[in-house]
C-alpha cells in the first residue's frame, strides 16, 4: 500500500541521518589550524611521554641569596660617604664649610762666640663661602741670644668680610692685638671697619684693597686712651706656579688728628707646597711693624723666618 511505502522510506532516512551525525561532529573545523603536535610523535595523552617532552621549571632561589644581591646592589648605587674629619680640624666643629687651617713651626739657632736661639711658632683659620670671609692668625716670636732674651713678641689678626655675591665690594671688620715684651705698654688694640674693593680675583693673581675708620689704644701705655684712626690696606698674591706663590699685604693706621703720627704692618711670603710629605709646605716670611711715636722704643719690629706650614 502507498502509505506503507512512504513509511518504510522516513524510517530509512531518519537511520541514515543518525549515523551522519556523529561523524560531522568529530571533524575539526575548517577555519581553525590543526594542533600544533611536535615532530617525533609524541601523543600528549601519554603521561610519561609528555613530562620528558616539558622542561622543568627551577625553583626560586632562597631569600638569603635576594637579599643579598639587594645589599651588594644598594651598595654600588649609593655614593660613597665622604671621610669626616679630625676633632682637631675646624670643620669637626662647625660643620662641612670649606677651612683651611694650618699650624706654622720655624727655628733658628747659631754656637760659637754665641749661643743663639730664634722661634716663630704660629697657625691661621680661613674660611670663604659666597657671602662671608674668614681670616684669623696668630704668631709667636721668642729669641735667646747667650741665655739672655732679646724678643718676645706675639699678633693676633682677625677679619670678617661680608661679601656681595658677585659684586667687587665688600664691607669688613678687622681687629689687631699685639704683645711685645719691649714696648712700654702691655697691649697695643685696634679695631676698624670699612669697605673694600677687588680690583683682580683670578686664580693666578688676586688683588684687593681696603679703606675704613676706627680706633687703637696702648693698655699700659703712656697713652692709655683709645685714639680714633683712618685705615687703609692692600692685599695681593702671586701664583707662580701650582705649588708656588708670593703674596703680600701691607695695613696704614694714621691718627685723625695727625696723619704724621702712624702705624704700619707690613707681610711679606712666598710659599712652596711639597710634594712629600702632602700637606706640608715651606714658608719664607718677612714682616715689619712700624710706629712712628715709639716712645723710647725702636720704631722697627722686623721679623724673618723660614717657616714649616702643616695644613689639617
Amino acid at each position: 500500500m502507498p502509505w506503507r511505502q512512504h513509511l518504510v522510506s522516513h524510517i530509512a532516512l531518519v537511520a541514515l541521518l543518525s549515523c551522519r551525525l556523529p561523524l560531522m561532529a568529530q571533524q575539526p573545523d575548517p577555519e581553525l589550524p590543526p594542533p600544533p603536535y611536535p615532530s617525533t610523535g609524541v601523543e600528549f595523552s601519554d603521561p610519561v611521554a609528555l613530562g620528558a617532552y616539558i622542561e622543568p621549571i627551577e625553583a626560586p632561589p632562597p631569600e638569603s641569596e635576594v637579599a643579598a644581591e639587594e645589599a651588594v646592589l644598594k651598595e654600588e648605587l649609593e655614593p660613597e660617604a665622604e671621610p669626616q674629619p679630625q676633632w682637631y680640624n675646624v670643620a669637626y666643629w662647625f660643620g662641612p664649610t670649606p677651612w683651611d687651617t694650618a699650624v706654622e713651626l720655624g727655628l733658628n739657632g747659631s754656637s760659637g762666640t754665641s749661643d743663639t736661639l730664634s722661634m716663630r711658632v704660629g697657625g691661621y683659620v680661613k674660611r670663604k663661602t659666597e657671602r662671608h670671609k674668614l681670616d684669623i692668625s696668630l704668631y709667636h716670636n721668642q729669641t735667646q741670644s747667650n741665655g739672655i732674651e732679646t724678643q718676645n713678641n706675639a699678633l693676633l689678626d682677625a677679619r670678617h668680610d661680608w661679601l656681595f655675591a658677585k659684586s667687587p665690594w665688600s664691607i669688613y671688620i678687622l681687629s689687631q692685638v699685639f704683645h711685645d715684651e719691649f714696648q712700654t705698654y702691655d697691649l697695643n688694640v685696634n679695631v676698624n671697619s670699612g669697605i673694600g674693593y677687588q680690583f683682580i680675583d683670578e686664580d693666578f693673581f688676586k688683588l684687593a684693597c681696603r679703606i675704613g675708620n676706627g680706633a687703637s689704644r696702648e693698655f699700659g701705655g703712656k697713652k692709655d686712651a683709645w685714639v680714633p684712626e683712618a685705615q687703609a690696606g692692600l692685599d695681593f698674591q702671586q701664583k707662580i706656579s701650582d705649588t708656588q706663590k708670593f703674596y703680600g699685604k701691607i695695613d696704614y693706621f694714621p691718627e685723625w688728628e695727625d696723619f704724621g703720627r702712624y702705624r704700619m704692618l707690613t707681610d711679606l711670603g712666598f710659599e712652596v707646597q711639597l710634594s712629600v710629605p702632602s700637606r706640608v709646605s715651606l714658608k719664607l716670611s718677612a714682616n715689619d711693624r712700624y710706629d712712628s711715636e715709639p716712645d723710647g722704643a725702636k720704631p722697627h719690629n722686623t721679623n724673618y723666618s723660614a717657616l714649616m706650614i702643616w695644613r689639617l
